[in-house]
């Protein structure tokens, strides 16, 4: 575990290689983009909570800006559980994604002390303590990221391929989408996407219309815009320089 005083960043997970509009080589892909806007994420929440000030109107909304996240790592990961693993487990077998869900459980009571302690200090039950702070979100970003990584390993595209056809994900994709969308707040969800997106190797990502996208970034953006402020990168999906150094790399594919 980190020191508390020792700010610590995360390398991004490996981008595997393959083309988005084959259904197969999507799922790892995909898979990957979502885990690197979580480690960003809290990257940015690590790196800015040595420069907010209590009292402050930054100070309470980089809060916010850390709930949001806490959020975003719930939804995603009921996704998984409700709609995706039993999905593939419809093909590859009862049980093949029990490590998955295990890995879920591994970080679950050091993100709920996390998740408390975000609640003290919105209420003001507890004084703010930087180091504190950093501890409680490095005594459960070990066992997540972790799992982030080897879940990737899942999903890989002739393992999926070996037992699903592409009208098989037809349905799934269309009820993924459709819980997505129920459960997404446009003044809350994109744009934690967008400041911790991927540019490079996702820039198609979150898959909004345009016209969509274009009022997220232009009129409900400024909603909460002090909270955006806190992300990896700007609205357009550009890195900051100081989390530059921890942006992913491309997987080489296997021969």
């Amino acid at each position: 575990m980190s020191s508390a005083n020792e700010l610590k960043l995360f390398k991004c997970l490996p981008i595997p290689p393959g083309n988005i509009d084959d259904i197969f080589e999507l799922q790892a892909i995909r898979m990957a983009i979502l885990h690197n806007i979580i480690i960003r994420s809290y990257n940015s929440i690590l790196y800015y909570s040595g420069q907010v000030k209590p009292g402050t109107k930054e100070y309470n909304a980089f809060l916010a800006y850390c709930a949001i996240a806490n959020m975003f790592v719930h939804h995603h990961h009921e996704h998984e559980e409700d709609l995706y693993f039993p999905f593939l487990e419809s093909k590859l077998g009862t049980g093949k994604m029990s490590g998955n869900v295990s890995g879920h459980d591994n970080f679950r009571r050091p993100f709920a002390a996390f998740e408390d302690l975000l609640a003290d200090l919105q209420s003001g039950k507890v004084q703010w303590d930087p180091a504190k702070f950093r501890e409680t979100i490095y005594s459960f970003t070990e066992p997540l990221f972790e799992h982030l990584g080897e879940e990737i390993d899942t999903l890989r595209a002739d393992v999926l391929r070996e037992h699903f056809t592409k009208e098989d994900f037809v349905p799934f994709e269309k009820a993924m989408e459709k819980r997505v969308m129920e459960s997404t707040s446009l003044p809350r969800d994109p744009p934690l996407l967008f400041i911790n997106g991927d540019g490079v190797n996702g820039a198609w990502f979150p898959p909004m219309p345009p016209p969509v996208t274009w009022v997220v970034k232009n009129v409900l953006w400024h909603f909460n815009a002090p909270r955006w402020q806190f992300g990896s990168c700007d609205k357009f999906m550009k890195v900051k320089p100081e989390f530059a150094a921890y942006e992913p790399e491309l997987e080489v594919a296997k021969a």
